[in-house]
């Protein structure tokens, strides 16, 4: 096996405890080599320094943590990154774009996969942090009791900032459907996050495959219809209501009319480091590592197109997290070695809040450190 000079010190074990820690999937874990999971680091909560916006005066708090947990280092990539980190190390570190998109009373916040998980989280952590509408998208709202808990535990204000709508990623008319009851009501999107996705348990399951002997094809479909095909369909269908005028948003901010600006928006894709083809040292996971990688292209290539209509896209590695479907893989992890979900969503609204447009198009960590293709 060869290292390069930045991993000299890694050892081969350490190269293989690095897989189980990059499975992060939204709503997944991943299978363990050796019972044992890689760690990384905690996300401070900081901001760049910025003038006051319109908007924030509300008195809510921003960036406000769920999680006390700390994590130890990422693991380091193997190939060279043509994207920068986000640094979270200097003060005052949210763009000002974010201060904008929070901040606004008219923003449209879409998830898919809102029912549980990290999808769940998010729904919270938005509904404590931003003023705007939450669209949560399921493919049962008949049955979320999640999302009924919270809704029954806060007041009807911001009860009616969240609405349920039906969205099943591996049916077309039912995308089409979401995206159609979204542009009637309410127009626009400012952050669409594509949470929703699948890894599979090794035994009701024919994935995460682990040999190509154990590969099968309608799981490899069903696979790529949920992990890459459905959320860029929805993308597609979105995109539409968060395209803004390049140059005459440019010509606004120039102008100082910030009380009157719209924020660019966002396509968060939730994928996973295990999609990095030059990372890749250990084989195994066929159908979801490549469904990740090919997610990490169509971001990759919708931001250079979508730049020109103001919307950034990237694609983040949540780390391996504390969910319903990460339990048939939780046997033997050690103790602070899987994050709690809370903490999860807290670091990935730190790289998303964080990003300006030179990160768009890229792979990043939960840490906001970029992850090669």
């Amino acid at each position: 096996m060869t290292f390069l000079p930045g991993v000299l010190k890694r050892t081969f074990t350490a190269l293989a405890l690095s897989l189980p820690e990059s499975a992060g999937l939204s709503a997944s874990t991943a299978p363990r080599i050796g019972g044992r999971r890689l760690e990384i680091s905690t996300v401070p909560t900081l901001r760049r320094n910025s003038p006051p916006l319109p908007g924030l005066a509300s008195g809510r708090r921003r960036n406000k943590l769920f999680s006390s947990f700390q994590a130890p280092e990422p693991p380091q990539s193997k190939c060279l990154n043509i994207f920068k980190d986000i640094d979270f190390s200097a003060s005052n570190c949210n763009s000002p774009q974010s201060l904008i998109r929070n901040s606004d009373p008219d923003a449209v916040f879409v998830i898919n996969g809102a029912s549980r998980g990290i999808g769940f989280q998010f729904v919270r952590k938005l509904l404590n942090e931003t003023e705007g509408k939450i669209v949560a998208c399921c493919r049962s709202p008949e049955d979320v009791p999640n999302l009924q808990q919270l809704f029954s535990s806060v007041d009807k204000t911001s009860r009616d900032r969240v609405e349920l709508i039906q969205l099943d990623v591996e049916n077309q008319s039912s995308i089409e459907q979401a995206a159609l009851e979204i542009k009637t009501k309410y127009n626009r999107v400012d952050l669409l996050l594509n949470v929703a996705g699948i890894l599979g348990d090794g035994k009701s399951t024919p994935g995460p495959e682990r040999s190509v002997a154990k590969m099968d094809r309608e799981w490899m479909e069903k696979t790529f219809q949920v992990n890459v095909i459905g959320p860029v369909m929805l993308s597609k269908e979105l995109t539409p209501l968060m395209a803004q005028n390049r140059r005459f948003t440019k010509k606004r901010l120039d102008n100082n009319h910030a009380d009157k600006q719209r924020a660019t928006a966002v396509v968060a894709n939730l994928s996973a480091r295990v999609g990095s083809i030059s990372d890749n040292g250990l084989g195994g996971w066929y159908s979801y590592r490549m469904s990740k990688a090919a997610l990490n292209q169509a971001t990759r290539t919708l931001a250079h197109e979508l730049k020109r209509q103001s919307i950034w896209c990237i694609a983040l590695h949540p780390g391996t997290t504390d969910t319903d479907l990460s339990e048939p893989f939780q046997r033997n992890v050690q103790a602070g070695r899987l994050f709690p979900v809370e903490f999860t969503v807290d670091s990935l609204m730190n790289v998303i809040d964080s990003m300006e447009e030179e990160n768009s198009g890229g792979l990043y960590d939960w840490a906001g450190k970029a992850i090669p293709f």
